[in-house]
């Protein structure tokens, strides 16, 4: 019994590891240097919305079969999120 607890223990580790991060916990890389223009606001909140919402899809895929399901079929925005923030000092 405490093989199969340690069994599962370890998966769902695994599963949470395997998550994207929400959008307010990735901090901004430095900057490049380049200044910050409309486009790049618009597209940092438009990935933002989406990593969002793939964390909270991640969040409960993992809660209901332990699987990370927002992040099996979308793309992690998470680099160039950090990159937006990092230019435009979000």
């Amino acid at each position: 019994m405490k093989k199969i607890s340690l069994i599962l223990t370890m998966s769902l580790m695994a599963s949470l590891a395997a998550c994207a991060t929400p959008p307010d916990r990735i901090k901004p890389s430095a900057s490049d240097g380049q200044p910050c223009s409309p486009a790049d606001m618009k597209r940092l909140n438009q990935l933002s919305e989406q990593q969002g919402k793939m964390a909270r899809n991640d969040a409960l895929g993992v809660f209901i079969i332990g699987l990370p399901v927002g992040s099996m079929g979308q793309k992690d925005h998470k680099q160039e999120i950090a990159k937006l923030k990092g230019r435009c000092g979000g």
